[in-house]
């Protein structure tokens, strides 16, 4: 897994939260299974707390194996970085179509966006991630 990281507008971010966002990213991709995938991850920080109107996060597929994740960094970033994690572990496996209308095979186009199964696992797994990563943080 290869990460890059740029703040807003593309600029640098701080040594302290570049190293702590690596080690999360580690930690997030070893609890889902993917960090032995080739998979190549830009993340850009947003200094807002909404990335897109009441979103915090997004994740955007450009293939099956690169990836956008844009966090605002003024919410809980760390949970909202977990949670696009399992998106794109989502993609990754083919579970989810890069269109947003496809889980596991079944078309969902017509399923509101809380009901998805694909944000109902990221909203499962997200803060059990960032506690399993705090716990290894303080071991």
């Amino acid at each position: 897994m290869v990460v890059e990281m740029t703040g807003p507008r593309g600029g640098k971010l701080n040594i302290d939260l570049q190293s702590m966002t690596l080690v999360a990213m580690n930690s997030f991709a070893r609890q889902l299974g993917i960090s032995r995938l080739k998979t190549n991850i830009h993340i850009k920080f947003h200094h807002k707390l909404f990335v897109e109107n009441t979103s915090e996060g997004l994740c955007e597929s450009v293939d099956d194996r690169n990836f956008i994740i844009d966090v605002g960094l003024y919410g809980n970033w760390l949970s909202t970085l977990a949670h696009e994690m399992v998106h794109v572990k989502q993609f990754a496996r083919g579970e989810l179509s890069s269109s947003l209308q496809h889980w596991k095979g079944r078309d969902h186009s017509d399923t509101d966006y809380w009901d998805q199964p694909w944000e109902k696992e990221a909203r499962r797994l997200q803060n059990k991630m960032v506690l399993e990563f705090e716990k290894d943080l303080n071991s």
